[in-house]
């Protein structure tokens, strides 16, 4: 997988952490994804309490990308990312009471929203691909269906292998968000640089 790139980039120990950062919160989206569906098919209380703090996640993204792609194109961001976190809650709820037509129905609304974010990600970013993006959106998305299957019929084994290849999954497609962003940000320094001179 590659991403185009500016010459020579540079960026600030303050930018780099903040890419460091952003590049975490697609582990914390899977890892706290993972905890609410483990805790909700166990029909636990604390199930709830999970759930918003995955539902928090983001609006750290919104939180630290606004300082790169601007206020408005992270709000959203947020607004995209957190429509995809409810639609999987209402998914792993249609899955709990075995409703195939709400499966079906919900499933098209993640793959229209992936489209959508994709679309949108491709934008705002020129370093971020279309088509790789809405790729990396829609393996995420099967493999958290995967999982959630696994979890719901207590097929344990699967669902470590599966959980593991998420966490892969998480850390390629967080190295190329901030690819991406580290490019852009190159990318306006050397245009004010060359502005100034």
């Amino acid at each position: 997988m590659q991403c185009n790139r500016v010459s020579e980039p540079t960026i600030t120990y303050g930018q780099m952490n903040l890419l460091f950062a952003i590049r975490n919160l697609w582990r914390d989206i899977t890892t706290w994804s993972r905890a609410y569906m483990v805790n909700r098919s166990a029909g636990l209380e604390i199930a709830n309490d999970v759930f918003n703090r995955l539902y928090e996640t983001p609006q750290e993204f919104g939180n630290l990308l606004q300082y790169i792609v601007g206020y408005d194109n992270a709000v959203k961001f947020v607004q995209l990312l957190s429509q995809q976190i409810v639609l999987f809650r209402s998914l792993l709820e249609a899955e709990i009471e075995g409703d195939s037509n709400l499966i079906d129905q919900i499933t098209q609304q993640l793959y229209q929203l992936a489209d959508e974010r994709a679309k949108f990600m491709a934008a705002i970013n020129p370093f971020w691909d279309e088509t790789e993006t809405r790729n990396l959106i829609y393996t995420f998305y099967q493999y958290t269906m995967d999982e959630m299957i696994a979890i719901l019929t207590k097929d344990y084994a699967k669902d470590i292998d599966i959980y593991d290849r998420l966490i892969h999954h998480a850390d390629t497609m967080g190295d190329y968000f901030t690819e991406g962003l580290f490019n852009y940000i190159a990318l306006n320094q050397q245009s004010t640089n060359n502005t100034i001179t």
